[in-house]
């Protein structure tokens, strides 16, 4: 199987792109491009992913589907199998968004990314908690 950082660096090589090409075409740091092609960035956000997919003209449910944001048999966003509570598309934009914006604009590591993602579901049962003692 074809990991993301492989099918990326494959698409972007037929295209005859370096990696700074790619950055500067989806318009992301060139290391990024470089961290998510040896692996070492694997859980890219969703956003990333499609601006890539966007500029190697990949069709975005591909890229985000070998990320693991869409299950191959249900095509559920990874955001509502994280999050199953949420029951609109809006609230699983909304807590991507969140969970994204935190991601890009601080400075955390692969590891840290699942420890934002518990503290946005307690956030959420907090929210759920109080909403039901009205």
């Amino acid at each position: 199987m074809t990991t993301l950082g492989e099918f990326i660096k494959e698409r972007r090589e037929a295209k005859g792109w370096s990696k700074r090409r790619l950055a500067t075409e989806a318009d992301i740091s060139h290391t990024e491009v470089h961290r998510i092609e040896i692996g070492e960035r694997q859980n890219p956000s969703a956003p990333v992913l499609s601006s890539i997919a966007d500029a190697l003209g990949v069709p975005q449910e591909e890229m985000l589907r070998i990320a693991g944001y869409i299950d191959d048999d249900e095509n559920v966003p990874l955001i509502a199998r994280v999050f199953p509570d949420l029951k609109t598309e809006k609230q699983q934009e909304t807590v991507q968004k969140i969970v994204d914006g935190l991601a890009r604009n601080s400075d955390l590591e692969e590891k840290d990314y699942d420890d934002l993602v518990d503290q946005m579901e307690m956030f959420l049962a907090h929210a759920k908690k109080k909403k039901n003692s009205k």
